[in-house]
């Protein structure tokens, strides 16, 4: 089977040292490490939010460390989904309009789906992740499970090809909320997230190895 994303020996300044591995489609990958081992810069170099000293980076045939910035925004924004420790939820806005925020940036032009269609869009996701109910609320107005299903949802409504979480879960049993049919790569403290994905790597001294 082709690999969907592919990594070769990646390297960035003292970080990162010569890491090479692939995720293959609807393949759900952990990358373990204690804090400070580089986890995230991996995240942001493989997504092309920053550029590696060395190495190269495919997302199928488009090698992204050959993109320009705008090249690079324009493929996360319409070919991956992002679920982020942080949230990075808009408190001016409400729930469904959070989860709308994205594909509404993507969605721009004649050939886009109208606003009700992706309002019936996101509906169906948050009725997938029990969350139908929580729309017209405020981000305070959840409990943090509750918002980390909101930023599964907003992650899908692109229908990414590839979903990138930075220790997204509050709790293990929120990965089994991932869609099986999009490769993930979940980047965790949890030897527990290990347990429930098909492959995991563990990084020591700046490198990744399969186990």
């Amino acid at each position: 089977m082709k690999s969907l994303l592919r990594v070769e020996q990646l390297s960035k300044e003292a970080i990162l040292y010569q890491i090479s591995f692939d995720v293959k489609p609807e393949e759900m990958v952990a990358i373990m490490g204690p804090s400070g081992s580089g986890k995230s810069t991996l995240l942001y170099n493989v997504a092309g939010m920053d550029q590696p000293s060395e190495g190269k980076i495919w997302l199928k045939q488009t090698e992204i460390t050959k993109l320009t910035e705008d090249e690079k925004a324009d493929l996360r924004l319409r070919r991956m989904g992002f679920v982020f420790q942080q949230m990075n939820m808009m408190s001016n806005l409400n729930i469904l309009e959070n989860i709308l925020l994205p594909v509404m940036q993507a969605n721009k032009g004649k050939k886009g789906k109208s606003k009700s269609a992706l309002i019936a869009d996101a509906k169906r996701l948050m009725q997938k992740f029990s969350i139908a109910d929580l729309g017209d609320r405020s981000i305070a107005q959840v409990s943090g499970g509750q918002l980390q299903k909101a930023c599964i949802c907003r992650s899908m409504m692109n229908e990414p090809e590839i979903l990138f979480a930075d220790e997204p879960t509050g709790s293990v049993k929120l990965v089994q909320h991932y869609p099986k049919e999009i490769p993930v790569i979940l980047f965790s403290l949890s030897m527990r997230i290990s347990d429930m994905t098909d492959r995991h790597s563990v990084r020591f001294s700046s490198r990744v190895s399969d186990s």
